[in-house]
């Protein structure tokens, strides 16, 4: 292999990019073949200033383009494992969690039992920092101060831990794919907009369908193949099923992140009528 034949980073995440889009608008309603596109630019027989932009004419859900992209983004491994790694961290340190522990061989009336690799939890973070407090404080009338401090410092270690995962991004490849592919041609996720265009250009009125992103990996790896076997394994209402599952999840997240949202409010109004007390 020459030199010239090499591909480098750059090269690499040019090449991701563009197969990225191309199943973009492979999957986009009414759906369209990226070469075609590129090839109708070079003819100029797209003209953008006079027709508008070629996303307005191609729907692709915001579910649908996540999939695609984290999908390109983990195929050509630009996808930075940073923050993960932290939120791991942060996790165990939060939650607790196991770490490793050799239980020593023994001999007994069976004969020899040989050592093993085995396991023991660890205790969240804010235990760790309890114990450490509670060696200082043995006044048992103190037990407001002591879970107050415990808290505070146990608060104070996870802001530092978020302060570093936002600060160090050590994801560039990552956010160079993301742009690209965000400020470029790409689908739009306006189902009024690409309706309208079809209307004001073609008088035509176009169905789009909401697909369900519950389903995306399935179609992806059975293929022709996936409404057939959805039906072995989930009989013939399964759409019907994976619909009701998808509400009932939109439905939820709704409401966790609406309980989430009156107890910031709630949290907010009592801080401010503290600080006016």
């Amino acid at each position: 292999m020459s030199k010239e034949e090499y591909l480098d980073r750059d090269k690499v995440l040019g090449k991701a990019v563009d197969d990225c889009l191309r199943e973009m608008f492979a999957k986009a309603q009414p759906e369209a073949d990226l070469d075609n596109i590129n090839a109708e630019y070079k003819a100029g027989k797209i003209d953008e200033k006079r027709d508008g932009p070629i996303y307005d004419r191609h729907y692709l859900s915001y579910d649908e383009f996540e999939y695609i992209m984290d999908k390109y983004m983990k195929a050509y491994r630009v996808e930075s494992e940073w923050r993960e790694n932290i939120e791991i961290l942060e996790d165990y340190l939060n939650k607790g969690g196991n770490k490793d522990k050799y239980i020593e061989g023994w001999e007994d009336e069976y004969g020899h039992h040989p050592g093993y690799r085995s396991y023991e939890e660890v205790p969240p973070l804010n235990e760790h920092i309890r114990k450490i407090v509670d060696s200082y404080l043995e006044n048992k009338e103190l037990n407001q101060i002591r879970q107050d401090m415990t808290d505070d410092i146990t608060n104070k270690v996870m802001e530092l831990i978020s302060t570093c995962k936002n600060y160090y991004s050590f994801n560039v490849d990552e956010q160079k794919f993301r742009n690209t592919i965000c400020m470029s041609c790409s689908p739009t996720g306006n189902i009024k907009t690409v309706k309208k265009w079809w209307k004001d250009h073609y008088n035509i009125d176009i169905e789009i369908e909401e697909r369900n992103p519950l389903l995306f990996w399935d179609k992806d790896y059975y293929g022709d193949c996936f409404e057939e076997i959805m039906e072995e394994e989930d009989g013939p209402d399964w759409k019907e099923k994976w619909d009701k599952k998808w509400k009932d999840d939109v439905a939820k997240k709704k409401a966790e992140s609406e309980k989430r949202l009156k107890e910031l409010q709630e949290k907010y109004e009592q801080e401010k009528n503290e600080t006016k007390e």
